[in-house]
């Protein structure tokens, strides 16, 4: 359970949050038409950029 909470793994989590709820909307919001169904757009695209990155490098570099 202790590696669970390393520091590298939380600054991991902390980059996926900041993409799938910042970065993502924001991108969305900003190049998809400044309306609340692109900022969603942006979301789903941040969360799903999110989840293929974690499968393919972040679980490896825990």
């Amino acid at each position: 359970m202790a590696a669970v909470l390393s520091s590298k793994f939380i600054g991991i989590m902390i980059f996926y949050i900041i993409l799938s709820y910042l970065i993502g909307p924001l991108i969305g919001y900003y190049f998809l038409g400044k309306t609340t169904k692109a900022a969603g757009t942006g979301f789903v695209v941040g969360s799903v950029l999110s989840i293929i990155l974690w499968y393919s490098y972040g679980s490896k570099m825990v």
